[in-house]
């Protein structure tokens, strides 16, 4: 067994996406409810800036996105970072898998329709 978001799953492939989690517990009173469904998902800057990039180029790995020159300015691994929360809260999916120059396999993603 693991976890995952902070409870136990028997199979990886059964978990819900962060961003259909709900945002209270069973147990809580139906004020908490109403307040948890008025809040909406607040994306950050950068979180912004790799989704509009996903859109202009398709599906990429966090490294070529990584590389793009809008995301020269920020830290080794701040984008990757950020890809990897998209694809947990289901704004990416996972696509396939890239190799560059020899470097070690990367999941490619591209963005995840929305209904």
């Amino acid at each position: 067994m693991t976890r995952r978001y902070g409870r136990t799953v028997e199979d990886e492939a059964a978990t819900e996406p962060l961003a259909e989690l709900p945002l209270f517990r069973r147990d809580d009173p139906p004020t908490s409810r109403g307040a948890a469904g008025a809040i909406e998902p607040q994306l950050g800057e950068i979180q912004r800036a790799v989704l509009a990039a996903f859109r202009e180029h398709g599906a990429m790995s966090a490294r070529q996105v990584e590389q793009l020159p809008i995301f020269q300015v920020y830290g080794f691994s701040t984008v990757r970072k950020r890809v990897s929360e998209l694809a947990a809260a289901a704004y990416l999916r996972a696509v396939g898998t890239e190799r560059e120059s020899g470097a070690s396999p990367c999941t490619v993603y591209q963005l995840r329709e929305r209904g």
